[in-house]
């Protein structure tokens, strides 16, 4: 059983939508605090430009909340128009096509109260559009222990891992702790993601952009990239 482990965060990369394909279950953290100004509530984006090749950020802005407040508890600040003012960036930068991802236009008809449920709504539906059938679930509804290290081994027997397919960015932390998973016997492995090469428009190719810039640019043809 192959398990992958990552919060919830907004128009992830493509290197995420590759974890989720490549595990039998994903996991959902969204019980861990959550950080302003950081991939929870922002992703990038390429500039239309015929100028320069160069990145926008589109964000979700979030209500003020104490350092303690988690992922899931987050509430979306819906006294800023940040829908319309992303809507505006999909067309400015990729023109009315955008509108043919119809789960996306879907999504911006609904009203989101928590940021966590926007993201995770997006995240799925997005898996659907891209034909990745692993299944989801949330942290929050397990009965979850312990910090980093100690966190990830209690999820994954909880769901029944015998393999952790793990960011690179956790490498630090889980090595120093390998002995705790080997002891459960639950292998670890990192995933090496290489950016490909899609017909993104302009003249230099920026990578690691959000997995949006992708679907503008392939619409159906995405999930022959993921």
């Amino acid at each position: 059983m192959k398990v992958s482990i990552s919060q919830p965060t907004l128009f992830p990369w493509i290197g995420y939508f590759e974890m989720i394909k490549n595990s039998d279950v994903f996991v959902f953290l969204d019980n861990v605090e959550f950080k302003k100004q950081t991939w929870h509530m922002r992703n990038r984006l390429k500039i239309g430009s015929k100028i320069e090749d160069s990145e926008i950020w589109v964000r979700i802005p979030t209500k003020s909340s104490k350092t303690s407040t988690l992922i899931k508890d987050t509430l979306i600040d819906n006294g800023q128009d940040w829908k319309q003012k992303h809507l505006d960036i999909f067309q400015s930068n990729y023109g009315k096509k955008y509108k043919k991802i119809l789960f996306l236009e879907k999504l911006y008809q609904e009203d989101w109260t928590k940021i966590a449920d926007f993201n995770i709504n997006f995240i799925t539906e997005c898996c659907q559009f891209l034909d990745i059938t692993t299944k989801f679930v949330l942290a929050s509804e397990l009965e979850t222990t312990g910090k980093k290290s100690n966190l990830v081994l209690d999820i994954c027997k909880q769901v029944n891992a015998t393999e952790l397919i793990a960011n690179s960015g956790s490498k630090g932390y889980l090595e120093k702790d390998k002995d705790i998973f080997d002891k459960d016997n639950i292998k670890i492995s990192y995933h090496d993601h290489k950016s490909p090469q899609y017909n993104q428009k302009g003249k230099v190719f920026l990578e690691q952009l959000s997995v949006l810039d992708l679907l503008f640019s392939e619409f159906e043809d995405s999930k022959k990239f993921i």
